[in-house]
């Protein structure tokens, strides 16, 4: 059945400069203005950039789950009078360590976990953060959402681990863009991919790594609509049937095969059946299923 959800993120924009001792009062009031903008539009999910706790917060005035201070607060209040996920940066304090976190609330404004930068700059490092422990995705009545920060995204092994968790929205809070990374770790993990950044390109990129809605020099929000009800499978056996899906249910599929990747993006556009259900009426393949077989006949082919 189609998964409809509305997503967000907020570039991160300051008058704030780093380090000073009234850039926590600058940011945090700029994030009241943004979260305000955010309002009304009806949105699934909201992400925030890194930037909110590079410059609002320090290692002493982390904050903690069990304890939100004022960043988190914010976030929670927000996700409640909004009835919207948020996933939200800030510098968190656990088990006597501070790290730079999403943290992931609910509609309800609870909190429901926390995802920490696992691959940290050296200058953070020496600024007294630890590095997470590795990928985190949390189930959430619009689906699996995991995070990720900024360095993270040039390093394949985190990536790897996401790949195996399968998340429905991949957010990202970075203070750096990443390029063709971003395209590179949503077509990977088969996974939308949300960026909230300091500047033009915040948004949404689809599992094939192209934007769907991104910040530009008209575009200051970026949102969309996406569908979660997806499966990605590769042409190789399998597109001779798409005439024969589309014909038996008009409108009910859609079938988006992009130039030049050799695999496509099907989801179920009704309630009647999932992308799965189609999946398996039709014995289609699945893109990891055709390449794990792929690499099995390959390796008995070479003895």
């Amino acid at each position: 059945m189609s998964r409809f959800v509305n997503v967000g993120s907020l570039q991160f924009l300051t008058k704030a400069t780093h380090g000073t001792p009234e850039a926590r009062e600058i940011v945090l009031n700029e994030l009241d203005l943004a979260l305000d903008s955010a309002k009304g539009y009806g949105l699934d999910l909201l992400v925030t950039c890194e930037g909110v706790e590079s410059y609002a917060q320090t290692v002493d005035t982390a904050e903690s789950t069990d304890k939100p201070g004022e960043v988190l607060k914010r976030y929670q209040a927000f996700a409640k009078a909004e009835k919207c996920h948020v996933a939200g940066s800030v510098k968190l304090r656990e088990n006597g360590k501070v790290y730079n976190s999403v943290a992931f609330i609910n509609r309800a404004g609870k909190i429901l976990g926390a995802y920490h930068k696992a691959n940290l700059t050296w200058g953070e490092i020496d600024n007294g953060l630890s590095s997470g422990q590795g990928a985190v995705v949390v189930e959430t009545d619009l689906g699996r959402l995991g995070g990720i920060v900024c360095f993270d995204l040039n390093f394949e092994w985190l990536r790897h681990k996401y790949r195996e968790l399968k998340p429905d929205i991949l957010c990202f809070a970075s203070m750096y863009h990443g390029g063709l990374m971003q395209g590179m770790w949503a077509y990977d993990c088969q996974s939308y991919f949300v960026s909230a950044l300091q500047f033009n390109g915040t948004g949404i990129v689809d599992p094939f790594g192209r934007e769907v809605a991104v910040t530009n020099c008209y575009t200051v929000f970026p949102r969309a609509r996406i569908n979660l009800d997806r499966v990605m499978i590769h042409l190789d056996y399998n597109r001779e049937k798409f005439a024969m899906i589309e014909r038996k249910y008009p409108g009910k599929v859609k079938i988006d095969v992009p130039a030049n990747i050799g695999s496509a993006l099907l989801t179920s556009e009704c309630e009647e059946f999932s992308a799965m259900d189609i999946v398996r009426e039709f014995d289609l393949m699945l893109l990891d299923d055709y390449f794990a077989e792929s690499i099995r006949r390959n390796a008995a082919n070479r003895k």
